[in-house]
């Protein structure tokens, strides 16, 4: 039942910002909507922008729990614009409500560790020291969440498939060249 009110909390939230903004919905809209308690939301989260969170951060595991190596990174963003799409109020909202900083936090956390990981994937073998192989991973993930911010901010109008083909090109084998030179200047 507790797993169950959250994602109850979620949808409410979900559902009235395809017609307000963040800053208009208040904790009571929500527990009226769900027809429950004050009491009940703030057993599970401490304001809106906790539940907020709570959402970006389920989301985030659930799409790229997968999609983490260097054959499916791709998807797994796809996976992220195509989410992110979907649920464009909730999105631009996160955006225009709070501010970009929060979003951003929100891609970053997502799309770090699975850069991460195929920067580890493809430095098997190579003598590349840690800190070398997280910064390759910190500028691409940098570089994907402003491509991401960008299409938010200019209203979604290409495809989530146009923009994965687009980093897919610019990026390809960029992280084991990237990776290679490390390796000589080991």
């Amino acid at each position: 039942m507790l797993k169950t009110a959250k994602y109850a909390f979620a949808d409410s939230l979900k559902k009235m910002l395809e017609t307000k903004t963040l800053d208009h919905i208040t904790v009571t809209d929500i527990v009226q909507d769900c027809g429950t308690t004050r009491q009940a939301f703030y057993y599970h989260f401490s304001d809106i922008y906790s539940l907020l969170e709570w959402i970006y951060i389920q989301k985030g595991e659930s799409l790229l729990k997968n999609h983490r190596d260097i054959d499916t990174w791709q998807q797994g963003y796809r996976l992220i614009l195509d989410w992110m799409q979907s649920n464009r109020q909730l999105v631009v909202n996160t955006f225009r409500s709070i501010n970009r900083e929060y979003l951003e936090t929100f891609m970053y956390n997502w799309l770090f560790p699975m850069l991460y990981d195929v920067v580890e994937q493809l430095a098997s073998g190579l003598n590349v020291k840690k800190e070398n192989k997280e910064f390759i991973a910190h500028f691409y993930t940098l570089s994907l969440t402003a491509i991401s911010l960008y299409w938010v901010r200019t209203g979604m109008k290409e495809t989530p498939e146009t923009i994965v083909w687009q980093v897919e090109m610019t990026m390809k084998d960029n992280f084991v060249r990237a990776l290679e030179r490390y390796a000589e200047h080991s």
